[in-house]
C-alpha cells in the first residue's frame, strides 16, 4: 500500500490550486491545504507540517514563493517543488540555490508532480 503523502499547495490561482488538489487526492495523496501567499505558506508549513510543498514562484502578497521557501527551509527541511510559468533564467537560478526537488513549468502536468513525489518517498 502506498504511503499517503501530505502536500501543501502554495498557488494564488484558485482554479489551478483546486485542480491540483483534486488530481493529487485522486492519486491517493493528502492535500493538507492550499494557500495563496508566501506569508500564508510559511504559517501553513509550520502548522500543518506537510511532507512536501508544491510552491508557485509568483504568489499574492508581499513575499514570492522563493522567499517563502527560503524561510520554510531555514526552519524545517521540507522538500519544495517549484512551479512557474516564467522562463526567466535569473528566477530559475535564484530558485535553484534552494535545492528544490524539482522545478516544473506551467501548465503543471499532475503525472510529473506524482513522479517527483514518488522519487522523494521511494
Amino acid at each position: 500500500m502506498k504511503k499517503k503523502i501530505s502536500i501543501l499547495i502554495a498557488e494564488d490561482e484558485v482554479i489551478i490550486a483546486q485542480f491540483l488538489k483534486m488530481e493529487l487526492e485522486l492519486n491517493g495523496d493528502d492535500v493538507c491545504g492550499y494557500v495563496a501567499s508566501g506569508e500564508e505558506a510559511i504559517i501553513a508549513a509550520k502548522e500543518k507540517d506537510p511532507d512536501v510543498i508544491l510552491m508557485d514562484i509568483y504568489l499574492a502578497g508581499e513575499m514570492n514563493g522563493i522567499e517563502a521557501a527560503r524561510n520554510i527551509i531555514e526552519r524545517k527541511k521540507i522538500p519544495i517543488i517549484f512551479c512557474t510559468g516564467s522562463t526567466e533564467v535569473e528566477l530559475f537560478e535564484r530558485a535553484k540555490k534552494l535545492n528544490p526537488v524539482a522545478y516544473l513549468r506551467k501548465p503543471i502536468i499532475v503525472d510529473e508532480v506524482n513522479e517527483v513525489i514518488e522519487s522523494i518517498y521511494k
